[in-house]
C-alpha cells in the first residue's frame, strides 16, 4: 500500500512553499467525473508498487503560472522526482507529464523486479507497443469523448458519436487481443503491466454504458476488465482519487490508510 500526503495549491504566481521539493511528487487536481481517469493510471502503478509519494491538488492548473514550468500543456497528472546523475554521485530533479510518460517513468525507477514494464527486450517491446497504440488511440479518443459528454453534451455535429464508433473500434483490437490463445492480459500472457493500467479506465462497464454501449459485447476485454478492477491496488487506486481534493482532513494524512 502507497503512502502519500496531500496538498492543496493555487497555480497563480510563484511556486507555492508548501510544494515539496524533494522526493516523487504527484500532481492532480479535485476530483470530477472527468479528471480521475488519466491520474488513477499512475495511482495504480504506485498502489501496486508501494512507493511513498506526495500529492499536490492543484487549483486551474491550466492557467499560466508556476505549474506550467512542470508540463507545459497545464494539464495533469505530472511528477516531479530525483533522479541519479549518469556519473550516479548526484541526484537532480526531473519533471514528467503526460500520463504514458509518467508510467513508463515510474516503472522505470520504481518497478525493481520488472514486473509491469517487461525483463527483457522481448516483453518491453511488447509492452512498448501496446502502451504506445493506448497513447495514439484509445486514450485521447476516449478521453476527449468523456469530456464532450460531461462538459459540452450539445457539441455540434456528430462528433460525439465519431468519437463513440472510434472507441468502439479500439475495443475491438483489444478483444481481438485478449482473444489470442493464453492472452490474459493487455500485453503480456501471464501478467498486468502498464499497459493494462492505461486501458483499465477506459475499457470497463460504466464507460460503456455511459456511451451507450453494451460491454458484453466485448466477453474478452469484459472478463479482462473485471480481473484488474478486482485487484486490491487497483480497488485502493479507484477510491483514492475519486477523494483527491474532497476531503480536508486527507490535507495531512495518508488518504490510503482509510481503505
Amino acid at each position: 500500500m502507497a503512502t502519500a500526503v496531500e496538498e492543496h495549491v493555487d497555480t497563480h504566481g510563484g511556486r507555492p512553499a508548501n510544494v515539496p521539493n524533494k522526493g516523487l511528487v504527484l500532481f492532480v487536481v479535485k476530483a470530477s467525473p472527468t479528471s480521475a481517469v488519466n491520474s488513477v493510471k499512475l495511482v495504480m502503478l504506485l498502489e501496486e508498487l508501494g512507493v511513498p509519494h506526495e500529492v499536490v491538488v492543484l487549483n486551474n492548473p491550466g492557467i499560466e503560472g508556476w505549474f506550467k514550468q512542470i508540463n507545459p500543456l497545464g494539464l495533469i497528472p505530472a511528477l516531479e522526482d530525483d533522479v541519479r546523475t549518469a556519473a550516479g554521485i548526484s541526484t537532480q530533479r526531473v519533471n514528467v507529464f503526460e500520463s504514458s510518460s509518467c508510467m513508463t517513468f515510474l516503472a522505470d525507477k520504481y518497478d525493481t523486479e520488472n514486473v509491469f514494464c517487461g525483463r527483457d527486450l522481448h516483453e518491453r517491446t511488447i509492452v512498448g507497443n501496446w502502451m504506445a497504440l493506448h497513447t495514439a488511440s484509445l486514450g485521447p479518443t476516449a478521453k476527449w469523448w468523456l469530456w464532450f459528454k460531461v462538459k459540452s453534451p450539445n457539441t455540434i455535429g456528430n462528433t460525439l458519436d465519431l468519437l463513440a464508433k472510434a472507441i468502439r473500434d479500439q475495443y475491438d483490437i483489444l478483444e481481438r487481443r485478449l482473444s489470442e490463445p493464453s492472452q490474459e492480459y493487455v500485453a503480456l500472457l501471464d501478467r498486468a503491466t502498464i499497459a493494462d493500467f492505461v486501458n483499465l479506465p477506459f475499457a470497463n462497464a460504466q464507460i460503456a454504458s455511459t456511451a451507450g454501449f453494451d460491454f458484453r459485447d466485448w466477453p474478452n476485454l469484459s472478463t479482462w476488465s473485471e480481473k484488474m478492477l478486482a485487484r486490491p491496488a487497483v480497488k485502493r487506486a479507484m477510491a483514492r482519487v475519486q477523494m483527491f481534493g474532497v476531503e480536508e482532513d486527507q490535507v495531512n494524512g495518508t488518504p490510503s490508510d482509510s481503505h
